[in-house]
């Protein structure tokens, strides 16, 4: 060990502070030896940037021999000193994030120097508790999320999911949504998270459901109709809830519309001329006799078939439900004008569609599709 520190002042014999560097490493005792580390690591943290590249390298190579033989409450000691410290010398807080968990977890879950490669290589390198340690710090990176999720353990992605400062792109969120349907624990952290999809979101609550329905029909003896209907209705509430928190004044606005009887088809064009766009859609849900979830996905369903049917079913002129369209289509930023051709298809769609039949088609929809798709794919 003198050798090595030799080398190391040989640049700066003068230095009386790295002089004692040199006396400490003659020192053969434990106290010599947690001295040795504990004046290094001081000199590194305070002077790094007088120190040449070499003295540095060769400075991190006496630390990383001292390690085995400094007690576990100095290094961590250091480590968390240094945890705090944004302007720690990068090669030293690599050092110490692989050092045994004690010792790295502050740094790991705080400090800044810290890159995304230097996290990365932990997380594939070092034990659970490293990686646990990492999934708990604030302002995850998108690729440090991928990295976490590629360790596969469970207790580590869930520690992930629950952190509401990580980044983690669609594209994970959609992989561990899949995966949540064999793995209950993302099922919680993942629905309660800010940045998953409303798409996203709303095929968890489908299948979740779906999965619970299941095995209440394999353990207790229920109709199943009234089953269906029930599970249909508690997804639906859920979805409204998430979808239209800011929605309530408009949805109670029509609720009292509709108990008074003053309700009407021109109520809700009026609305959607004036960009009341909540107040339409509650309305129409109220006037086609569904949840306004699913009137959601029939008004803003792409080509307006499924809106022209709802509109049949409920008695509405042509005229109105081209304006519906017309109008509905604005509201989602496309084109406000209609194209000759495409009120020639939607006006033959139209008056091909009996008032009867398009009655039949609401009766099935008023039980929600993707909830009844669900429950096959479940069984399936």
């Amino acid at each position: 060990m003198g050798r090595i520190v030799a080398d190391a002042i040989q640049t700066s014999v003068a230095d009386a502070e790295v002089r004692g560097l040199f006396k400490l490493a003659h020192e053969k005792s434990a106290d010599g030896r947690k001295s040795l580390y504990i004046a290094i690591g001081d000199l590194f943290e305070r002077r790094a940037d007088e120190l040449q590249p070499s003295e540095r390298e060769l400075m991190l190579e006496i630390l990383q021999r001292l390690t085995d033989d400094v007690e576990m409450s100095v290094r961590i000691t250091l480590g968390n000193r240094l945890s705090e410290n944004s302007d720690a010398p990068h090669d030293l807080i690599r050092m110490l994030a692989n050092d045994e968990v004690q010792v790295a977890y502050k740094i790991l879950t705080s400090s800044l120097v810290l890159r995304d490669i230097d996290l990365i290589e932990v997380l594939r390198h070092r034990t659970m508790q490293h990686q646990l340690a990492v999934a708990i710090r604030k302002d995850i990176s998108e690729e440090v999320s991928a990295a976490l999720v590629e360790t596969g353990s469970e207790d580590v992605i869930v520690t992930l999911l629950n952190n509401q400062d990580a980044r983690i792109s669609t594209d994970i969120l959609e992989y561990l949504a899949e995966e949540s349907k064999r793995i209950d624990s993302f099922q919680k952290p993942l629905v309660r998270r800010p940045d998953l999809p409303a798409d996203l979101a709303e095929r968890m609550y489908y299948w979740v459901s779906a999965a619970v329905r299941n095995y209440i029909i394999e353990n207790f003896d229920v109709d199943i109709n009234d089953l269906d209907d029930q599970m249909s209705a508690a997804v639906s509430d859920v979805l409204e809830t998430t979808e239209n928190g800011s929605g309530v004044a408009a949805e109670r606005l029509v609720e009292r519309l509709f108990n008074s009887g003053s309700l009407s088809a021109d109520f809700a064009l009026k609305s959607l001329h004036q960009g009341q766009i909540s107040i339409f859609e509650f309305s129409f849900a109220k006037l086609v006799g569904i949840r306004p979830v699913l009137a959601r996905r029939i008004i803003y369903e792409t080509g307006g078939e499924a809106l022209g049917i709802a509109c049949q079913a409920i008695g509405l002129e042509r005229s109105v439900y081209l304006q519906f369209y017309q109008l509905t289509r604005k509201a989602r930023d496309r084109d406000k004008r209609l194209s000759k051709e495409e009120v020639v298809r939607l006006t033959k769609f139209y008056e091909s569609v009996t008032r009867e039949t398009a009655f039949l088609v609401l009766r099935k929809w008023q039980r929600d599709r993707r909830y009844l798709k669900a429950v096959r794919e479940v069984k399936e």
